[in-house]
């Protein structure tokens, strides 16, 4: 009885092993539903995989729509939902495209914003995480979240501090879910989530006096208190960051010569974390990404590019005689690596004397896989896998301008509907 399905999935999802003449033997189809649910389970999280299976007869589209086996597969994969593509804002708002090629890449208007903003209205797109994603309406000063594939949102106010000056200052923020990614919540919700939204005050002098954030919590439909820092050393200046979730914490936001912001979520407080001292100078974001190390379960890390040099770096803790009698531990950068990206992905070398073309530039970190996505100047983009230094093609990344902040999105999307109720 194995034999027989180990012959039925080879029929299905393909042996490496089998020769390419050799005729598939017909084998007949499991009368177990729950056996047959097991083989799908184990099918890659990938938006043509239970689709094609849908088309094999209608028992199995029954079952690879039902409620219960989507969420079993979701809990198989939860620790890789790939990368299903990019967003970025647009004057006519968010724009979706796919980096899978065919026949997993999904067209953009299937990631379109089920509900419009009225007419004279903008939505702005500040990022994305655990398949939801953060907008925010600078006219009507609310927030949506939003799961583009449920096309579930949610719309929440400003706190009313973050609405004097018609919200002129509020133009930073990231959302996070506070529930698994398995979690299943019934059509037409959302997953808990938080909303972080920042607010920036400015002076006469060209320098940023106040940076304020405030936290939502959906569970509670309430904002908590604004926790702010003042400071005086942040220059007017500043590039947008993206942000990175590592542990309890969330780093970027702004990006200045010296630094960037550190929201800690647990302690609920607002610092700035230094810059390595040589890097101690305006680096475009294109260039400047914040990553995990892989050392000690995942740290706070900084990947540096320049022409087709990367550099990773990581924090360490200073040992105890070097840190302060108040118990705060003192850290330093260390340089762990350097990567030749053109030795590691085989680009074709260019005479970059005669073009203003940057070499290659970080178009960001996909923090559930650990993956850091590079383009280069031949056209091609890569993403690599930091603990393995593995990379792998992006599709249709050309459709994506270098001076657009663009977000990475995954999640699991089937692309299969479900099957009308009798």
């Amino acid at each position: 009885m194995p034999l027989k399905f180990r012959d039925f999935a080879r029929c299905f999802i393909g042996s490496k092993h089998a020769p390419a003449s050799a005729p598939v033997p017909a084998v007949s189809l499991p009368d177990n539903d729950d056996l047959l649910c097991e083989i799908l389970l184990r099918l890659p999280p990938l938006p043509s995989s239970l689709a094609r299976a849908s088309l094999v007869c209608k028992r199995w589209r029954g079952l690879v729509t039902d409620p219960f086996f989507l969420r079993r597969f979701r809990q198989h994969h939860h620790r890789t939902p790939p990368l299903l593509g990019y967003f970025f804002s647009h004057p006519r708002g968010p724009v979706f495209v796919s980096t899978l090629a065919p026949p997993d890449c999904i067209p953009p208007e299937r990631f379109s914003l089920p509900r419009q903003p009225a007419a004279g209205e903008r939505l702005f797109f500040l990022g994305c995480r655990h398949g939801l994603t953060l907008l925010i309406n600078r006219t009507s000063l609310h927030a949506v979240v939003w799961d583009p594939v449920t096309g579930c949102q949610a719309t929440v106010a400003y706190p009313g501090e973050f609405t004097t000056d018609n919200g002129a200052h509020c133009c930073r923020g990231t959302v996070l879910s506070t529930a698994a990614a398995t979690a299943d919540h019934g059509d037409g919700q959302l997953r808990p989530f938080k909303v972080i939204l920042i607010r920036i005050d400015d002076a006469d002098n060209g320098h940023i006096i106040r940076v304020s954030v405030c936290v939502y919590e959906s569970q509670t439909r309430k904002w908590g208190r604004t926790i702010a820092i003042a400071t005086t050393v942040i220059p007017l200046s500043v590039s947008n960051l993206p942000n990175v979730l590592v542990g309890n914490a969330l780093y970027g936001f702004l990006r200045w010569p010296k630094g960037f912001l550190e929201l800690d979520l647990e302690r609920h407080t607002l610092g700035v974390i230094q810059t390595p001292k040589r890097l101690h100078h305006p680096i475009d974001r294109s260039f400047f990404q914040i990553v995990r190390t892989q050392d000690d379960g995942g740290e706070l890390g900084l990947a540096i590019l320049s022409k087709m040099s990367m550099e990773l770096w990581g924090r360490k803790a200073m040992a105890k005689a070097n840190s302060s009698s108040d118990g705060v531990v003192r850290w330093r950068w260390v340089l762990q690596k350097t990567i030749q990206l053109d030795n590691l992905l085989k680009v074709p070398r260019m005479n970059m004397m005669h073009t203003n073309l940057p070499a290659a530039r970080i178009l960001g970190f996909d923090e559930d896989n650990n993956v850091i996505h590079v383009s280069t100047f031949s056209g091609g983009a890569f993403a690599i896998r930091l603990d393995s230094m593995k990379f792998t093609g992006l599709f249709n990344v050309n459709r994506i301008g270098s001076y657009q902040s663009c977000y990475p999105y995954t999640g699991f999307y089937t692309g299969v509907p479900r099957l009308p109720t009798a």
